[in-house]
């Protein structure tokens, strides 16, 4: 086939964070793309809370930045309110988070696509996958047009035959609010043995700043620091030390609670909610609950949170982070105006609940190509997540793996011993999903050396053998590595007094030197900075202060990262002892057959894979590797 015989090389469906971190994936591995959409306009919408980063998925922005993706650069041009979390837990579980201007991220984003060479962005709606010889072969939209492709990857989130509730009474088909669900590709789903099932979100009601009490409310100022979720190697000029920022104006969330009052307006009209009243079947993510749901789970709780936050610089509006419901819009009002704070609350959007299609993503390779259809790929909400990291994470796996499927390239895996991303589609496609999947540092074996410090040089081989990035990129990214390097041996080869250590001992409660020692041993102890000490003898002011960061962490844990990464050398060589796609797991009799049976339905790639089944014990595995080996050998 001629290298022009398709119009693209990927189609990428749906313009969302996975759609377009997948087609800014591709892109940058070569291969001609096109984003097909139903609305340019909304590429790049923030659907629920404008809001990005936070445990685990602040690591993820990075992760996707460090391989090319646009998540983190949108967010530090749209980011009007910034907090570390976790500070009170040490610089090597913090997390950053930040609210979002809604136009300003949308805009980002669509700008940040479209100035990708190899990237088309198309308007249309999907309407059926074109195949020939059992693989993809391009895309038909309703509007007629045909678009022939090598692969196709799906993004379509929550439109997947989606249906919008509000209350008992109203429920209208829809993937967002005004917006038409998709339903014809969830039919082709059907005739390719493609399993669906149903989950549910939902988001609270928007109301009008304006019509706030804040005088009785919390203040939360930002706290941004000078910080970015994008590294400046991605950056033409990156920004080095205090030098001006480039975020927008920040502005103030606000800190109210559900009391008493507005309990009981929940409680007395429980059963005209969507969710209680029988309207809604589907399961929903459990650490993001409706207030309905935490009103009837957690009975005896005095209060709950809520955050009222900023939409954007240009509206009024703010999003009441905490109160997702889909009860009946007179409830909600009720609901508002029983808040402290919040009694004289304009609503300017009703919240609801969207049920919608998902793929269990068993059914996926760890590239996230469907094993149905050849070609064809997946990620986002639709594989059963929840979020905009893990859609956005999903999106550069998919879009670097349909690349190199329509290029003739090698397929790319993260390991679990890699990234959070790794931990996302490895936890999908092995141990599947029962309710939206959500990343924790928890799901994570690995959680000192995968941190949010350290993603750039965890994944700047990742993305250097990939070819990711263009020449400056590349040159900025060794400088952050190289300056990681010079502040580790500026720490060993630097002597510090008693008088220079003095202040930065007091400050940390620590105790002072008896005489002059090299700056690593004092940067051992836990509550001294690395950065401090160096400012103390007037050293390494030119080098990039994350970089220092990470350097002050590997000293610090030393003992802690040896014993991880020894854990993540075993893993990948168990990575490393292939399965084949083919193996006769019910022959298997030394295998248990909970886990013969388990094998056979997942296919594991590799034994690593096969680890991470639920049900396949130790023995399970030495077994299945003689077994392996039997087999090959005939």
């Amino acid at each position: 086939m001629t290298p022009h015989a398709h119009d693209f090389d990927v189609i990428v469906i749906g313009g969302g964070h996975a759609g377009t971190e997948a087609a800014v994936a591709a892109a940058r591995r070569g291969a001609r793309v096109a984003l097909l959409t139903s609305a340019l306009e909304t590429i790049g919408q923030l659907s629920c809370n404008p809001a990005m980063g936070g445990i685990a998925k602040g690591t993820v922005i990075r992760e996707i930045d460090a391989l090319g993706g646009v998540m983190g650069r949108a967010t530090d041009l749209a980011t009007i309110q910034f907090r570390m979390l976790n500070r009170g837990k040490g610089p090597a579980v913090w997390a950053p988070r930040s609210q979002a201007d809604r136009g300003l991220y949308r805009r980002a984003v669509r700008r940040l696509v479209e100035s990708q060479p190899n990237v088309v962005t198309l308007q249309g709606t999907a309407a059926r996958l074109l195949l020939a010889g059992g693989a993809v072969a391009g895309v038909e939209t309703a509007e007629g047009r045909c678009f022939s492709s090598r692969t196709v990857v799906i993004t379509t989130g929550t439109f997947l035959r989606g249906r919008i509730h509000i209350g008992t009474g109203a429920s209208v088909s829809g993937g967002r609010a005004g917006e038409a669900a998709t339903t014809a590709l969830a039919e082709q789903f059907a005739e390719f043995g493609l399993e669906t099932g149903r989950f549910k979100t939902g988001t609270p009601p928007r109301i009008d700043g304006r019509s706030v009490a804040f005088e009785r409310l919390e203040r939360q100022d930002s706290e941004i620091e000078h910080f970015d979720h994008s590294w400046s190697a991605f950056w033409p000029s990156p920004r080095r030390n205090g030098s001006a920022t480039r975020h927008p104006e920040q502005l103030p969330c606000w800190i109210t609670f559900v009391e008493r009052r507005a309990k009981d307006v929940v409680r007395d009209r429980l059963e005209e909610s969507a969710m209680y009243g029988g309207a809604i079947g589907a399961r929903g993510p459990r650490y993001c609950p409706s207030i309905e749901d935490k009103i009837v789970r957690f009975p005896d709780a005095e209060r709950h949170q809520l955050f009222l936050e900023p939409e954007g610089l240009d509206t009024h509006e703010l999003y009441v982070n905490g109160l997702s419901t889909s009860l009946p819009v007179d409830a909600q009002v009720e609901l508002l105006r029983a808040v402290p704070g919040l009694e004289r609350a304009v609503m300017t959007r009703a919240g609801y609940a969207i049920e919608y299609d998902y793929v269990p993503p068993t059914q996926l390779h760890p590239t996230l190509e469907t094993r149905a259809v050849r070609g064809l790929f997946l990620a986002g909400q639709i594989n059963g997540t929840t979020g905009y990291e893990e859609a956005g994470g999903q999106g550069v796996v998919a879009g670097l793996n349909a690349a190199a499927h329509a290029c003739g390239l090698d397929p790319v895996v993260l390991g679990r011993e890699s990234s959070y991303i790794g931990v996302l589609v490895d936890d999908l496609v092995t141990r599947g999903v029962d309710e939206p999947y959500r990343l924790f540092t928890s799901r994570s074996e690995f959680r000192l050396t995968v941190r949010q410090d350290n993603a750039l040089p965890r994944l700047f081989a990742t993305g250097s053998a990939l070819d990711l990035y263009s020449a400056a990129e590349r040159a900025c990214a060794e400088r952050r590595l190289a300056d990681e390097a010079r502040a580790t041996v500026l720490a060993r080869e630097t002597s510090i007094t008693p008088d220079q250590a003095a202040g930065v001992l007091a400050a940390a409660g620590e105790r002072t030197l008896a005489h002059a020692v090299p700056i690593v041993e004092v940067a051992r102890r836990q509550k001294v900075a690395l950065r401090d000490l160096f400012a103390a003898v007037g050293a390494g002011a030119a080098l990039e202060p994350e970089a220092v960061l990470t350097a002050d962490l590997e000293l610090k844990y030393a003992g802690y990262l040896a014993r991880e990464r020894n854990a993540a050398d075993r893993l990948r060589r168990l990575a490393n002892f292939t399965l084949p796609a083919d193996a006769p797991y019910p022959a298997m009799r030394t295998v248990s057959v909970e886990a013969r049976q388990k094998l056979a339905a997942r296919k594991p790639a590799t034994l690593a894979q096969a680890s991470s089944i639920p049900g396949v014990s130790p023995a399970d595995l030495q077994n299945l590797v003689l077994e392996v080996e039997r087999w090959r050998r005939g």
